[in-house]
């Protein structure tokens, strides 16, 4: 009986993912680099599971090669820059692995380990700097993008220690416990991704101080402005990104400006303001629940209910009643 391994499973998941993501959301979000990074996942997981579950151990050579693709895919996923000279440098992993597998295989772990921690490393410093690694984002998609970018994270440094662990290993025992090791770092990784899908769904909103100085308070009225003038607020697709452009400011700048001086994010107080607008057209027409949630520049009814409910503590239909409530009994 022909057995499927293990990490089959989640390298179908990921092509299942990266389809979906290409063909609903190409346009919104263009993020070629995160689906380049998910298909290089599922291929790398293909691998091991042909290597350890076939005992097909010719592929090793693939598996070194396009194993040392992923975390540079994953720093590109998350910065998603065009494509230029400067983002080809990424290919001197590669590269450096290439001769590596070819002069000093007895390398090829501690290589790999150090460029995987080398990248976690500098996903990790590029997104506590406030530099918005996912500023170009649509903001309704910041939440799920950043809890991504910190299971990466997660997955990267398992994946470095793991590299770390084998390479000892071999040093000692050439390789003895190799397989053992792979077939617990896979389990460990879907253990840490399931224990942060839980967080996730456990997790509430967080109270935050606002302690925004003069400057931060002047910034900030000068985005709820623009947002007014130009009905920015009514795009779906708007980025932090595009906010910053229209002020002339950096998006780290912004960022930290509205968390100071609201206690928000950038994608909540943007929230705010189309929710303002809805119980506007709410209270003042006949419009249904749906259009008004569309015209406002929300995408999806459940986000639209739970920032709704966030805001004003009801549901959209509730408040309405209510709201008609009160004017009938200032008539009377």
């Amino acid at each position: 009986m022909l057995m499927i391994p293990l990490p089959f499973l989640p390298a179908t998941a990921l092509l299942v993912l990266a389809a979906w993501l290409a063909v609903r959301y190409s346009e919104p979000l263009r993020a070629h680099w995160l689906i380049a990074f998910l298909c290089s996942l599922a291929l790398q997981l293909v691998l091991l599971g042909t290597r350890y579950g076939y005992g097909l151990d010719h592929v090793l050579a693939i598996q070194h090669l396009t194993g040392v693709l992923i975390p540079s895919l994953a720093y590109l996923a998350f910065k998603n820059p065009p494509f230029s000279v400067r983002v080809a440098a990424h290919i001197l992993p590669w590269a450096i692995m290439w001769l590596v597998v070819h002069f000093a295989t007895y390398l090829v772990d501690t290589v790999l380990a150090l460029i995987t921690f080398g990248y976690a490393t500098a996903l990790v410093v590029t997104e506590l700097s406030g530099n918005e690694t996912l500023s170009w984002a649509p903001l309704r998609y910041g939440k799920i993008l950043k809890m991504g970018l910190w299971a990466t994270v997660v997955t990267l440094v398992l994946s470095g220690v793991t590299d770390t662990i084998v390479a000892v290993d071999f040093l000692s025992t050439g390789g003895t416990h190799t397989k053992t090791i792979a077939a617990g770092a896979s389990l460990a990784g879907i253990a840490l991704l399931t224990l942060g899908f839980v967080y996730f769904l456990r997790s509430g909103r967080r109270e935050q101080s606002a302690e925004g100085s003069a400057e931060d308070q002047a910034l900030v009225e000068r985005l709820s402005n623009e947002l007014d003038r130009n009905q920015l607020f009514r795009d779906p697709d708007l980025t932090l990104g595009r906010l910053a452009k229209r002020l002339s400011i950096p998006a780290r700048h912004v960022s930290q400006a509205v968390n100071r001086t609201t206690g928000l994010n950038v994608s909540q107080f943007v929230n705010n303001r189309r929710i303002r607008e809805v119980c506007n057209e709410l209270a003042t027409s006949e419009i249904s629940v749906t259009s008004a949630m569309l015209e406002a520049g929300f995408f999806t009814k459940s986000n639209f209910n739970r920032e709704f409910r966030r805001v004003t503590g009801q549901t959209p239909s509730g408040w309405r009643t209510a709201e008609r409530r009160k004017k009938d009994q200032i008539r009377l």
